[in-house]
């Protein structure tokens, strides 16, 4: 039985111009002890899906319209608000984009990491300062008796992403959302978090949804891959069907565009061309047509279904048994 499964999520916001669909149709399902990627540009919908999961949309524009998130068993779309708090941080964690904006500038490490424990168990304020002083030595946090009475701002970047990912595993929950964990980290710290995340995974036995538009992220971490496009689905399957066999010729173009060992020097990257079109302005038909290049009048008037390719491998594209 899946952890959690996404059947049809549809979220929308409230705006000046009118209702806007920033995820539209999503579904996908995450077992228990796996990775999921979610991977495609900025604006596709890969951050407003795990804040529909967490229920932290932002207030009172943002809303689920339709679909189940159901959680062991449980529809968090359905859930009360008091509800929802206990499953938060307690079953489900969350690494946020983020870190200097993730923690409270004007609380210290060792109150903001604490105040999860003190939520969720039962348990005295000093036994949770020292499980926290062992779970900032369990990421990699140098002196954590001192770091749990310092600020964030004292902290260093890579340094305060390690106390985000802290956290999001306080109470040690089935899941980890993990938002751009990487983004403006060096690469060095880049592989540290990564790897950082795998070994705490394998020792907690929880599942992953690694949020993110890097592909090297995604086959360094995944085993399933959800790629998405302008609020839906284009494509999903294991990181090998994406990787070897990609379908969708956004898909393509995704891995056209990644710097490569084995091409000849000097040549160029490949590139999307065109713009991702806005979510008030959407197409009638495949939202990818303006900027494919195997487009044909159909895909500017059809709504193009996700179809099965082969076992566990789906695709969003009526063309791709010609390509």
């Amino acid at each position: 039985m899946a952890l959690l499964e996404v059947d049809n999520l549809v979220t929308e916001f409230a705006t000046d111009e009118g209702l806007v669909r920033a995820v539209d149709g999503v579904s996908f399902s995450v077992e228990p002890g796996a990775t999921v990627g979610i991977v495609g540009e900025s604006g596709c919908g890969k951050s407003v899906t795990a804040l529909s999961i967490m229920r932290l949309l932002p207030q009172p524009m943002g809303r689920i319209a339709g679909g189940t998130l159901r959680f062991q068993g449980r529809d968090l779309a359905q859930l009360s608000i008091p509800d929802m708090e206990k499953i938060r941080g307690c079953h489900i964690g969350m690494v946020f984009q983020e870190p200097m904006t993730a923690l409270n500038p004007v609380h210290t490490i060792g109150r903001q990491l604490t105040e999860g424990m003190l939520l969720h168990r039962i348990c005295a304020p000093a036994d949770a300062l020292r499980a926290a002083a062992e779970l900032l030595d369990r990421v990699g946090i140098p002196s954590p008796d001192m770091r749990l009475g310092e600020y964030p701002h004292q902290l260093s970047g890579g340094m305060r992403q390690r106390v985000v990912i802290a956290m999001a595993l306080a109470c040690r929950p089935g899941l980890l959302i993990a938002d751009e964990p990487t983004t403006a980290l060096d690469v060095t710290i880049q592989a540290q978090i990564l790897e950082l995340i795998k070994d705490l995974q394998a020792e907690m036995g929880m599942a992953v949804i690694m949020i993110t538009h890097d592909l090297g992220v995604i086959a360094e971490t995944c085993d399933q891959v959800v790629v998405m496009y302008a609020g839906k689905v284009a494509e999903r399957g294991t990181v090998f069907d994406i990787f070897d066999r990609p379908a969708h010729p956004y898909s393509r173009g995704l891995l056209n565009s990644i710097p490569r060992l084995d091409t000849v020097p000097k040549s160029r990257l490949g590139v999307i061309e065109g713009m991702v079109p806005g979510l008030r302005d959407l197409p009638v038909g495949c939202r990818f047509e303006n900027r494919c290049s195997h487009a044909v009048d159909q895909c500017r008037e059809v709504v193009p279904p996700l179809e099965p390719v082969a076992d566990g491998h789906s695709v969003s594209c009526i063309r791709w048994r010609d390509l």
